[in-house]
C-alpha cells in the first residue's frame, strides 16, 4: 500500500513538474511585446557563443528569456547555423522567429578595412563599395563621437544595405571585443588610457611595417614621450598636413579641439591623405599633431591601427635607441644620438 502510495506521489510530482516546464517553456518563446512594431538594430560578430547571443536579446527586450533561447536552439540543431549580420527584429517576433531568421542569415557583403588608415579613407572606401555612406555625416558622426582609432581594421561582412549607422555598430562590437575586452588586462596594467594607447598605436602603425619594427618603435616613442621630447614622428605631420589640404574646414577645426559647424566646405581637388615629401615649411605646420613642434603626445589617434601595433604600445621592445627613420623601401634604422640620426637621414633619405 504504501509503496503504491509514494508512487502517485512521485507521478503526481512528475507530471506536475512537466506541465511547470511546458508553462516555463511556453511562455519563455513567446513574443515580449505582441503589438511591439518598432524595429531594433541587433548585429552578431563571428564567434559570439549562443549564450552571449542570448544575453543581448534579452538586454535588447527581444525575447522572454535567455536559457529558453538555448534550449530552443539546442534542441532544433540550429546552433551552428547562426550568422554573424546586422538584423532587425521587434519585440512582436517570437523566439522560434528570430532564431530561423538567425539561422537563414542576410546577404551581407564581405569587405577588408586595411590597417593604418584614416577615417575618411575608410569612409571613401565603403561608399566606393556601394554603401549608402555620405561623406559629410559619416567625418561628422566619426568627429564627434571621437571615433577615430577605432575603426577597427578587419575583414567584415556588412549587409549590403546596411545604414552607416549599423556599420559603425558592427565595427564597435568588433573593437570592444578584440581590443576593449580582449586586451583589458593588458590594457589596466599598462598604466596607459585607451586613448593614448591608440594613439601612440596609429603613430607605430603608420612609422613601422614589421613585427619587431612596431614593438621597437613603440618603445622609442613610449621613452621620447616619458622625457617630455619632441616625437618627431613624420606620419603626425603627414596627418596635419593632409587635414589642411583635404579635410572639410569644420572637421579639421573639429580635430584641434573646436567645435564643429555647419560650414560643410571641401577644398577642390583630389586629397593626398598621407603626402610622402614633407617640406621644412611642413615640418614647421603650426598644428597641435606636429610633434616636430610639440612634445608629448598629439590630441588624438591619426589613423585606425590594427592589432599588432596596438599590442606592440602594450608590449613595447626597451632597446639603447632615441631615434628611428624609414628609408625609401620602407626599411627601418635607428639610432642611439642625433649625430647618428642626422647620418642617418644624410645616407638613406637623400
Amino acid at each position: 500500500m504504501l509503496k503504491r502510495f509514494s508512487l502517485l506521489i512521485f507521478i503526481f510530482l512528475f507530471v506536475a513538474v512537466l506541465a511547470g516546464f511546458s508553462l516555463w517553456w511556453e511562455s519563455g518563446l513567446k513574443p515580449v511585446d505582441s503589438s511591439g512594431m518598432k524595429k531594433v538594430s541587433f548585429v552578431i560578430t563571428r564567434g559570439e557563443t549562443v549564450r552571449q547571443i542570448a544575453l543581448r536579446l534579452r538586454e535588447a527586450t527581444l525575447i522572454q528569456d535567455p536559457l529558453s533561447f538555448k534550449l530552443f536552439v539546442l534542441f532544433t540543431g540550429l546552433a551552428r547555423k547562426i550568422q554573424a549580420g546586422s538584423y532587425q527584429f521587434s519585440p512582436s517576433q517570437s523566439t522560434p522567429d528570430i532564431v530561423g531568421i538567425l539561422a537563414r542569415g542576410v546577404k551581407d557583403q564581405k569587405v577588408t578595412i586595411i590597417e593604418g588608415l584614416r577615417q575618411e579613407q575608410i569612409g571613401e572606401f565603403l561608399a566606393g563599395k556601394g554603401f549608402p555612406i555620405d561623406q559629410r555625416e559619416w567625418q561628422q558622426e566619426i568627429v564627434v563621437k571621437k571615433l577615430e582609432g577605432e575603426l577597427f581594421p578587419d575583414t567584415y561582412s556588412f549587409p549590403q544595405a546596411a545604414s552607416q549607422g549599423a556599420i559603425l555598430k558592427i565595427i564597435d562590437r568588433n573593437f570592444q571585443k578584440k581590443v576593449s575586452e580582449g586586451l583589458a588586462d593588458k590594457i589596466s596594467s599598462s598604466g596607459l588610457s585607451l586613448s593614448q594607447i591608440l594613439t601612440l598605436a596609429s603613430i607605430v602603425e603608420r612609422e613601422s611595417r614589421s613585427e619587431d619594427d612596431r614593438h621597437l618603435v613603440a618603445g622609442i616613442l613610449l621613452k621620447r614621450w616619458s622625457k617630455d621630447w619632441v616625437l618627431q614622428a613624420d606620419a603626425t605631420v603627414q596627418y596635419a598636413v593632409a587635414s589642411r589640404n583635404c579635410e572639410w574646414l569644420s572637421f579639421s577645426e573639429a580635430s584641434e579641439g573646436k567645435e564643429v559647424t555647419n560650414e560643410l566646405e571641401q577644398k577642390s581637388g583630389g586629397c593626398e591623405w598621407w603626402p610622402k615629401s614633407l617640406t621644412e615649411k611642413d615640418l614647421n605646420f603650426k598644428s597641435s599633431y606636429n610633434t616636430y613642434l610639440n612634445p608629448g603626445l598629439p590630441p588624438g589617434p591619426i589613423c585606425n591601427p590594427g592589432l599588432f601595433a596596438i599590442e606592440a604600445v602594450l608590449d613595447p621592445l626597451d632597446s639603447p635607441y632615441w631615434y628611428f627613420i624609414s628609408d625609401k623601401e620602407g626599411v627601418m634604422h635607428y639610432a642611439k644620438t642625433d649625430t647618428e640620426q642626422a647620418e642617418n637621414i644624410q645616407k638613406y633619405l637623400y
